[in-house]
């Protein structure tokens, strides 16, 4: 395997580690399955890096395929992925609870406002 190819390697799994560390995904087998779950967490440039990072990991698995990673793209993507992930702070990402626990805080939100909204136009004289 070349060299090029375990730096490459190595470097996706640095990402998936700070999947696991700091969002609390855990990347399983691959890499792409990590970012899917950590997609919501990221914003689109640090998203897309990650979908070239995790296709240039599979090229370098294969090993045929390394002449194709743009190594300067590989880096600059490398680079965003990790500035977002090292600003995460761990544990700050909580899994998401129970839809309808959601949706009951939504509701009750929405009740509350139109309560608020209703006595504050009273107390204007407007209704």
């Amino acid at each position: 395997m070349p060299a090029v190819a375990v730096i490459i390697l190595q470097k996706a799994e640095r990402i998936s580690a700070l999947l696991e560390e700091r969002v609390g995904v855990k990347a399983g087998t691959s890499l792409e399955a990590g970012l899917r779950h950590a997609s919501r967490h990221l914003p689109y440039d640090a998203r897309a890096a990650g979908r070239r990072l995790a296709a240039a990991g599979q090229l370098a698995r294969r090993s045929a395929g390394i002449v194709d990673v743009d190594a300067h793209r590989f880096d600059d993507d490398y680079r965003v992925l990790l500035r977002h992930l090292q600003a995460i702070e761990p544990g700050r990402v909580r899994p998401p609870g129970p839809s309808v626990w959601r949706f009951v805080t939504g509701v009750a939100t929405a009740v509350a406002s139109v309560v608020v909204l209703g006595v504050g136009l009273a107390y204007a004289g407007l209704i």
